[in-house]
């Protein structure tokens, strides 16, 4: 059986990072990389022999952003979206950059190019800012959102505007999307393996460890049930 082959998007941060390490402990994974700075991967995975690097590249390219799609991955995996490094970049009310929907238009971009490649099945990272019908009235859940309404709020406008692209695909299209939604990620050993559901589900917490996440991704990419196509669920560190 031929590998898995991934196409990891957002792998540079610290999730993608977490999330590439574990992809490539398997040996039926192969993994491809499009990223505007490569070079902040860990040189012991950026020489892994199941790693193809793409040429650098960023969401605006829309040439190199569908060549990597044109690769024919069996799987999107995303972890794109408002960096925490950048976090004053998002805060500044008179960034002209951060005014612009710059994941949604990617995502666009993405979505056509999966439809002419025939490229199926995608894993969005969204957040708790992006509401489902399925959520449950939830304090923390509710002054989270609100607290990055105002802080940051033109990265909440462009979490939100995630979510409203993958609403607005079609079931014809036969495109398996799943938009993940964290709350607060921290760094730490896995605990247990990650729960999924709905805010105020009573299963759920609004944290997650990015080795918990990763273990998750992999898990979804590697089952043969897709039991999260076409939804928004909270991925999050199981309750104590």
């Amino acid at each position: 059986m031929a590998p898995l082959k991934i196409l990891l998007l957002g792998g540079t941060g610290p999730a993608g990072i977490a999330t590439l390490e574990r992809l490539l402990s398997s040996p039926s994974i192969t993994v491809i990389i499009y990223a505007r700075n490569p070079t902040r991967i860990p040189p012991h995975l950026l020489s892994h022999p199941q790693l193809t690097l793409l040429p650098a590249g960023t969401l605006s390219d829309t040439t190199s952003l569908r060549a990597a799609v044109a690769q024919k991955p069996d799987i999107i995996i995303s972890l794109l979206g408002p960096a925490q490094h950048d976090f004053l970049r998002w805060a500044n009310p008179f960034a002209a950059d951060t005014k612009q929907p710059v994941f949604a238009d990617a995502y666009k971009v993405i979505v056509d190019a999966m439809k002419e490649y025939g490229v199926k099945r995608i894993y969005v990272m969204g957040t708790v800012s992006i509401a489902d019908p399925k959520d449950k009235k939830s304090l923390v859940g509710t002054a989270m959102v609100w607290a990055v309404w105002s802080v940051v709020h033109t990265a909440w406008k462009n979490v939100v505007a995630i979510g409203d692209v993958f609403d607005g695909i079609e079931k014809e299209s036969g495109i398996q999307w799943t938009v993940f939604r964290l709350g607060n990620v921290t760094d730490g050993e896995m605990q247990a393996p990650a729960v999924t559901g709905y805010v105020g589900d009573g299963k759920t917490t609004l944290g997650i460890r990015r080795s918990e996440l990763a273990d998750w991704l992999m898990r979804q990419a590697t089952s043969e049930v897709h039991e999260w196509a076409g939804e928004k669920p909270l991925v999050s560190s199981a309750p104590k």
